[in-house]
């Protein structure tokens, strides 16, 4: 084989016809999320909702709703953290241009374009989006939220609440540097019972959701105060909050916070308490790691809490979304394949090695099918009688 030098300069053709341009195969993954996302029309809801936000007669046509949030889901699903990061990486690749929706002679969109379409769609919009994916979790029975004694559990840390059933995210808030975790739950449960009760008003969904979301909440001892504890009694909540370590307690004209600090340790030191202790770190680190350090949104580019809120609520809604993708691709993210173990891809090798063996058996057919030349023996070879 010759070796074949690259050219340092090169004229362009003035011209090139569409069947000639350079096809490769779509990523598997970018191409079942589609179809899901096409099942469920999305691209009708986003429209819808955003129609408010541009004018039908004037101006240049926009960037539609639908590639928009695509292009926010790549940040997730890929790992990166700017929007001119995403716009550059959507150029490059022809599968993530197929999952957005571009043609093949449409520039794809740049990064001020997507700030553009940011700062024009508002934040309740985003919000709707994020309830849409919970929506369509909630139709792949993935927000039940049910587990066997029939309650309710609730994990919570920070920003998210997370159902204890699923690992599913219910709820995204973003909150001040110099607020603690004891101030901030209240936000964050409204907004998961809110989200919640949104999910139930569809009808065939109302029986997929329990009745009455959120009846046990655990989390970690950033959120044991006296205060919380007695609020989480007031409002009806079985708390499993794990309790620092803070010595001998002067109950003296506490009996109130006695109590509920008292039930609140028995719980948790409880076995299904510990149960319960140990299936929130698997939930929650999970999908802070997903979310934060994979994901890409450790470190945002972004200024004012409403920007990074919008962006942090579609980004996830891609956690999301990684929920359903295992049932239809057998991975939740599309780099996920190449990290696997040899053990965890034998499916696909059992799948090629029968591939293989059916290819085998169509050329033998073949060959067979072939009229058979006589057999000559060679000039030189004494044939030997038996």
């Amino acid at each position: 084989m010759a070796m074949g030098k690259r050219k340092s300069q090169s004229e362009q053709p003035l011209f090139i016809a569409a069947d000639r341009l350079p096809q490769s195969l779509s990523h598997p993954f970018y191409a079942r999320l589609n179809q899901l996302l096409e099942a469920a029309r999305f691209d009708e809801f986003a429209e819808g909702l955003c129609a408010k936000f541009y004018e039908e007669n004037l101006g240049r046509p926009g960037l539609a709703p639908g590639k928009y949030f695509r292009l926010l889901l790549i940040g997730y699903f890929e790992g990166i953290d700017s929007e001119r990061g995403i716009a550059w990486r959507c150029g490059d690749s022809l599968s993530l241009r197929a999952f957005v929706g571009y043609e093949l002679d449409e520039k794809s969109t740049e990064h001020s374009t997507i700030s553009r379409t940011r700062r024009l769609i508002d934040l309740e919009t985003h919000q709707a989006v994020f309830t849409w994916v919970l929506k369509l979790l909630a139709g792949q029975d993935l927000i039940h939220g049910k587990m066997k004694d029939g309650r309710t559990h609730l994990a919570h840390k920070a920003e998210h609440a997370v159902d204890m059933d699923s690992g599913a995210v219910l709820a995204v808030t973003l909150q001040e540097a110099d607020q603690g975790d004891t101030t901030t739950w209240r936000e964050t449960m409204e907004e998961t019972w809110q989200n919640l009760n949104t999910v139930k008003e569809e009808p065939e969904l109302k029986d997929r959701v329990h009745a009455e979301p959120g009846s046990e909440i655990v989390a970690d001892k950033g959120y044991h105060s006296n205060k919380v504890l007695c609020d989480f009694e007031e409002i009806g909540i079985r708390s499993y909050v794990s309790e620092p370590n803070r010595g001998r307690r002067n109950w003296k004209d506490k009996p109130d916070e006695r109590d509920a600090v008292h039930a609140n340790r028995r719980r948790t030191r409880g076995k299904r308490g510990r149960r319960l202790m140990k299936r929130r770190g698997e939930l929650i680190e999970r999908s802070f790691a997903h979310g934060y350090d994979t994901g890409g949104m450790r470190r945002t580019h972004l200024r004012h809490h409403c920007n990074i809120l919008k962006r942090l609520l579609i980004h996830i809604g891609g956690f999301n979304l990684s929920l359903v993708m295992p049932k239809l691709t057998g991975t939740g993210k599309p780099r996920q394949l190449q990290g696997r173990k040899p053990g965890d891809c034998a499916p696909i090798l059992s799948w090629i090695s029968a591939l293989w063996m059916l290819l085998e058996a169509a050329g033998r057919m073949t060959r067979q099918d072939q009229p058979k030349t006589p057999w000559r023996q060679p000039p030189g070879v004494i044939g030997v009688a038996a």
